[in-house]
């Protein structure tokens, strides 16, 4: 009996550093995929991508608009970091980066709407105005 106890703890030891080891701990999830937006979780190329995928599905964009919305974003992303690790490295305040970045989201919605026509304008602000929405909730979809 002890033999047949010990037998199948050792299968079972065995089963789960199995399984341990095929799964990658170390890997990024891209935010809002259950990643989050801790250190080494947040996934800027992956957010454009979701991003993009989102915008063509509602606003129906052309294979140009899509290439240049991309660059819009990825700029725009490589800008906020880079206010990030200025703020980081002269100490500077929260409220002085929050205007920087204010004026950067200025400046990115000036270049879509150049982008993308009336229509899509429209119906690209009612997307922000819902992301902000979701953002202020938690990130939760609103409820009906």
């Amino acid at each position: 009996m002890k033999r047949t106890v010990f037998l199948v703890m050792v299968l079972v030891s065995t089963l789960l550093m199995s399984c341990n080891n095929g799964s990658n701990n170390s890997q990024q999830l891209p935010f809002g995929r259950g990643g989050g937006m801790g250190p080494g979780n947040f996934d800027p190329q992956a957010m454009v991508d979701r991003q993009i995928e989102d915008m063509d599905e509602n606003l129906d964009l052309s294979n140009e608009q899509e290439e240049k919305i991309r660059e819009i974003m990825e700029e725009s992303f490589e800008n906020m970091a880079a206010m990030r690790e200025e703020m980081q490295n002269s100490g500077a305040g929260f409220e002085g980066m929050r205007e920087q970045m204010q004026k950067s989201r200025e400046e990115q919605n000036k270049k879509m709407k150049a982008v993308l026509s009336e229509e899509q304008w429209e119906k690209y602000q009612v997307m922000q105005e819902e992301r902000r929405e979701r953002r202020g909730q938690g990130g939760m979809p609103p409820q009906n």
